[in-house]
């Protein structure tokens, strides 16, 4: 939870620091690359949502780990790969 929090926390300084959604907007004159780093990172933070949620039906109903494990590695490697493509990105 704390490790989404300041991913979330971060997303939100980039976007005052550097006014990300607006160049994230304009995806046809952006570069490719920058469109799957845009794009991988939406995904992420959609995917927290879901982790959030699934997260807590284990801990209230008990329900099955093994959706919620799965759910959190998926979330793991698009995070890492959002890490990996920023670096190309930016200027």
């Amino acid at each position: 939870s704390a490790a989404m929090i300041w991913d979330l926390i971060l997303i939100l300084q980039i976007e005052l620091s550097r006014g990300a959604v607006a160049k994230a907007s304009q995806a046809l004159k952006n570069p490719m690359l920058l469109n799957i780093h845009v794009s991988i990172a939406v995904s992420t933070v959609i995917l927290y949502i879901f982790m959030i949620k699934s997260g807590r039906q284990v801990l209230l109903k008990n329900q099955n780990l093994n959706h919620h494990r799965k759910l959190g590695r998926i979330t793991f490697v698009l995070r890492v790969l959002t890490l990996i493509t920023s670096f190309w990105t930016t200027p």
